[in-house]
């Protein structure tokens, strides 16, 4: 009877869902405070400054696709040449093959060193990990155990990421005798040429903190990435000329082929395959990228702990300057004032830019990726290898020489454009909205004038390097004239046309990205960009044949850059009188100060 009233009485717990039961039936395993430190530590190298806040997962996985896709997309694209030219039983021809591999080899050591140089500011602790981590309950030797493996982590997934598939599906496409060896060889001169890179600017960034210092490491720094991604990806670009040559170039026993490091991880791959009957030369590259891959790896471990300690020890006690102030901005302010910088609203937002514009981490990177990727686009349309008596010689291509200039103008103009649309910290933007008000058309001139001004600088600048370099038949008059004229008309015209949708001032403006983005910047960057300069460099030769065709052509673009500054200014003036609605619930309510 007791048991029949039993099933009448209340339960001892409340009624629970299946996943509730499911998930209180497994006991959970208490995390280590070491794993507590390497999943937060390795979290910030996905989710950092660098990423936009509103989209950081989506763009991660955006960057993970686009950099992992190329190992199989290029064996995809080598299929018919290893199974349709020459048809079957032939086989790819040996110097063909080595070219292939080359691509494979040389992609990791590109895509690794990018993916250091990028994730430069967090390979050490900064001001976050010290006055935030250094006070908890934690050893430092843990703290730092977890960090280098929390590096290691991130920079294993990053090479097994973008290598993977090539690993996989090249050796299966390519059907050379020995399959397994194929693998083999592949995965080892891939992964090693990948380590290589990764360690090679870690032990850079250590001996650099070592010898001179946290403040003047920090001035240096954005030199340092742009140099970096500049060379980079230079041996990307270059990568179908040096294929084509690849044969001369090994052959030529050239001792600058011998210290390029993709030409070592190459030897190592050949050597693998093909075993003893590999050419000598991939037996010596082989021998050099092996000690190369050692004496990098001990030279990390020996510079990043030593790095380590002391930039830890310099974020606690503050690096000691002294400040000085520049003796040479007085009259150079004074010039610009005077000549170009004409309202009070100009010279505000114009030195406002040059005072921000390298404060920010991302900003940092972005104008060295940009600036790099011109300057690697530019050489690759230049430099060509030459056979002169059985000697290898670069030599620059005088089209290349001529669309130097507008590839110089069209990214440095585009990056520093992209770099002041993006915000540094929005949540003090209200304070230029209490102080300035709307922005107005002659705040958003002296942003323009900003970017019209350097783009001038580095187009003249590069007129004034290449001019010594250049062939007779561009150092005459004609030639050196239409070259400065290209120069100043590109740069302020393509400053106009990229500014003309700007309606806020830099760096105080979230643009939320949208599916139309994309397709926008491929037309923009693969479309227009080699029409802009193909039609630049065919326009030239005309130039130089009559003084009237100049004279004509400066009266034409001279117009069309009043039209466009004239429609900015209209465009603004006409939606300065309606509050958008992102900014309505923001200002002045909340004055920016709201969590978002």
């Amino acid at each position: 009877m007791a048991e029949r009233d039993g099933l009448f009485s209340t339960p001892n717990r409340p009624v629970e869902s299946l996943a509730v039961q499911a998930s209180s039936a497994i006991a959970r395993r208490e995390q280590t405070q070491f794993e507590v430190l390497v999943r937060h530590l390795l979290h910030r190298f996905f989710h950092n400054e660098l990423l936009s806040p509103d989209d950081e997962t989506k763009r991660v996985m955006l960057l993970s696709y686009a950099a992992a896709l190329p190992g199989l997309l290029v064996a995809l694209f080598l299929f018919p040449a290893y199974h349709a030219f020459p048809p079957a039983p032939l086989h790819r021809p040996f110097w063909s093959q080595a070219g292939d591999h080359y691509f494979y080899v040389s992609y990791p050591f590109v895509v690794m060193g990018i993916a250091t140089v990028y994730e430069w500011d967090l390979l050490f602790p900064d001001l976050l990990d010290v006055f935030v981590l250094s006070n908890l309950p934690i050893p430092m030797r843990r703290l730092f155990a977890a960090r280098v493996l929390a590096l290691a982590i991130f920079l294993s997934l990053v090479l097994l990421g973008t290598n993977g598939l090539g690993i996989v599906f090249f050796p299966m496409i390519a059907e050379l005798p020995g399959i397994g060896r194929h693998f083999l060889a592949h995965a080892i001169a891939a992964l090693m040429s990948g380590t290589f890179a990764a360690t090679t600017f870690l032990a850079l960034q250590g001996i650099l903190l070592n010898t001179l210092g946290e403040h003047l490491f920090r001035r240096i720094t954005p030199l340092l990435q742009g140099a970096s991604l500049m060379v980079l990806l230079a041996v990307l670009l270059v990568f179908p000329m040096v294929a084509q040559s690849l044969q001369a170039l090994l052959t030529s026993n050239a001792a600058a082929v011998r210290s390029f490091p993709p030409f070592w991880f190459l030897g190592i791959y050949e050597r693998i395959l093909a075993g003893p009957s590999a050419p000598l030369i991939f037996h010596t590259l082989a021998h050099t990228g092996c000690w190369a891959v050692l004496l990098m790896i001990a030279c990390t471990l020996l510079t990043y702990p030593l790095a380590y300690r002391r930039r830890v020890r310099q974020l606690i006690e503050g690096a000691s300057f002294i400040h000085k102030t520049s003796r040479t901005a007085g009259p150079i302010e004074r010039l610009l004032h005077a000549s170009i910088l004409l309202l009070p609203a100009q010279r505000a937002i114009f030195h406002f830019v040059s005072q921000t514009i390298l404060r920010n981490q991302r900003q940092r990177v972005m104008l060295a990726m940009y600036g790099g990727l011109g300057i690697a686009i530019a050489l690759s349309e230049m430099l060509v290898l030459r056979t002169s008596s059985g000697h290898l010689h670069l030599s620059l291509l005088p089209e290349g020489i001529r669309s130097a200039v507008p590839i110089m103008a069209f990214w440095t103009i585009a990056g520093l454009s992209s770099v002041l649309a993006t915000p540094i910290d929005r949540r003090g933007a209200w304070l230029f909205q209490v102080l300035l008000g709307r922005a107005r058309a002659d705040h958003l001139a002296g942003a323009r004038l900003w970017i019209t001004l350097w783009a001038l600088l580095v187009s003249l600048g590069t007129v004034l390097v290449l001019h010594p370099l250049s062939p007779a038949s561009l150092r005459n008059i004609p030639a050196t004239v239409d070259q400065l004229f290209i120069a100043v008309s590109v740069s302020f015209l393509l400053a106009d046309i990229f500014f003309l949708n700007a309606r806020t001032l830099p760096f105080t403006h979230l643009r939320k990205g949208s599916i139309t983005d994309l397709p926008l910047r491929v037309v923009r960057y693969f479309v227009l960009f080699p029409f802009f300069v193909a039609v630049l460099v065919g326009l030239e030769p005309w130039i130089e044949s009559n003084v009237h065709h100049l004279l004509g052509l400066v009266c034409i673009l001279g117009g069309l850059h009043l039209l466009l500054v004239h429609e900015h200014t209209r465009s603004v003036q006409d939606s300065a009188a309606a509050l958008p609605a992102d900014d309505a619930d923001d200002f002045p309510q909340s004055l920016g100060l709201r969590d978002s």
